[in-house]
């Protein structure tokens, strides 16, 4: 999947598309595990919490998350897995 624009959204949105592909086929995979499974989640988090930040901003939309919902400056991009 190629997506072709300047907007940091559709960059975070190809990258997501890509980690959800890894995700996808470890679990389709004879072997998922929680250890091949985990770090790719948080991935998965940390930009899609990031696309979110970033539509809002493009869109001049306010952001409204759930309470206990993490914000995309509290998740750590330290624990992310090089994909």
């Amino acid at each position: 999947m190629y997506l072709s624009s300047s907007k940091p959204s559709t960059k975070l949105l190809s990258d997501l598309a890509l980690i959800r592909q890894k995700l996808q086929a470890i679990e389709d995979s004879p072997h998922p595990t929680v250890d091949k499974i985990s770090p790719l989640r948080k991935i998965d988090q940390h930009l899609s919490l990031r696309l979110l930040d970033y539509l809002s901003s493009e869109l001049n939309m306010p952001l409204a998350l759930p309470k206990d919902f993490p914000h995309p400056e509290e998740t750590d991009p330290e624990d992310e897995v090089p994909f």
